[in-house]
């Protein structure tokens, strides 16, 4: 199949979601917080036990829901990039931002991997997800003075004066999961931005009212540090009301500080205080490091499901075990061979269309398919060879 086939058939795909999703009359949104220091909760997290004939579309709804998350759970595998036919640029060193979490360090690999198919040197610059320290880890790359830069999860307001350093020494920067613009404030290209990212939300809505046959009450989770995560929420807001508008909804705000200790705590005491929640939705699933031996000591193992996105290894085996019940994940390393081959065209002054139009691979893992996942690793098993083919190496 060719690229172009193959990002028709995407689209097609896509649309097909929306429309499946858009059987429902939409709802209002339930509101939600966006301090990052103090957990918040808001909504309602009633009416948990919400017949499927309701005013929504009941059975059909359901149905929508099904299908949607049935469509979801395809991975796809090819990468669609045009073959190079100028020569490709070697012994190049490229940087990367570490988010602070560790979600970033599959990221790491998966920039490895490219970089190898390369020839290309990678230096990891660290940070502890604080927007101080992701500043000062810019300044490092300032100093470092790459061929090319690369960065994830913090919006370029928060090191724009580096950005402005970087552009003056013409070196190339590509983000991803940022509300940024590709080519404003210094940034060649922006993946999985605010247009790209609401595809999470909706397979993790169509996951939630499938699995419990339309009767969902979901407390979803946000961590607000990272901006890109909200127009995930928000999708999953939309898209859960329209496949089940009596379905109960509220959410909580938990601070990056919180991981891998006091979130899973904070999450079962809204639990016990809510008795009617049995889905919890984690807008990022290193908010649930811990979380299934906490529901288990609470008791609340076998009443509340979990789904989540962008997962780390640790969440793949809850899935794999049966105690996280779903995740969306992506294809890391497509995405970053993507972005590593972007940085290629532009150092040789290439158009970045084909890679901006690149669609992200992401699919929903369960049980059911979470070999595909775990480890996380190439879509195409001969990716290598693939990048090799494509760069004329």
């Amino acid at each position: 199949m060719t690229g172009a086939a193959l990002l028709r058939r995407r689209r097609l795909r896509g649309v097909a979601l929306a429309a499946i999703v858009g059987l429902a009359l939409s709802a209002g949104l339930a509101a939600c917080g966006d301090d990052d220091d103090t957990s918040s909760a808001s909504g309602s997290a009633a009416g948990g036990g919400a017949a499927t004939t309701s005013a929504s579309g009941g059975d059909a709804s359901l149905q929508g829901a099904k299908q949607a998350m049935a469509d979801a759970m395809k991975a796809p595998a090819e990468l669609g990039l045009p073959k190079w036919t100028k020569p490709f640029p070697t012994g190049k060193t490229i940087t990367y931002v570490h988010c602070g979490v560790e979600v970033c360090n599959t990221i790491v690999d998966a920039i490895k991997y490219a970089a190898d198919a390369a020839g290309w040197k990678l230096k990891v610059i660290p940070s502890n997800g604080s927007p101080a320290s992701v500043k000062s880890a810019w300044a490092t790359v300032v100093r470092t003075h790459p061929d090319a830069a690369f960065g994830s999860g913090f919006d370029g307001t928060v090191y724009a004066a580096e950005l402005a350093k970087l552009k003056a020494m013409k070196v190339p920067v590509f983000a991803l999961a940022t509300l940024d613009k590709s080519g404003a404030k210094g940034i060649e290209l922006v993946k999985l931005g605010p247009d790209e990212v609401p595809i999470v939300g909706k397979q993790m809505a169509a996951w939630a009212v499938a699995t419990t046959e339309g009767k969902a009450n979901t407390l979803y989770v946000d961590l607000p540090t990272f901006t890109i995560l909200k127009p995930v929420m928000e999708a999953y807001e939309k898209s859960y009301k329209e496949l089940c508008s009596s379905c109960g909804y509220a959410s909580m705000n938990v601070p990056i500080t919180a991981l891998g200790s006091k979130a899973p705590g904070m999450i079962v005491g809204y639990l016990r205080s809510h008795p009617d929640v049995n889905v919890v939705a984690l807008g990022y699933d290193g908010i649930g490091l811990g979380l299934p031996a906490a529901l288990k000591a609470a008791g609340l193992a076998d009443k509340v499901k979990i789904v989540g996105e962008a997962p780390t290894a640790t969440n793949l085996s809850y899935v794999q075990a049966g105690t996280q019940g779903a995740t969306v994940s992506q294809g890391y390393y497509e995405i970053w061979a993507n972005l590593v081959d972007a940085a290629a065209r532009a150092m040789t002054g290439q158009s970045l269309e084909p890679n901006a139009a690149f669609p992200p691979p992401y699919w929903l893992v369960t049980k059911e398919n979470v070999a595909e996942a775990n480890p996380p690793k190439p879509l195409n098993p001969d990716l290598a060879g693939e990048l090799k083919e494509l760069w004329n190496r």
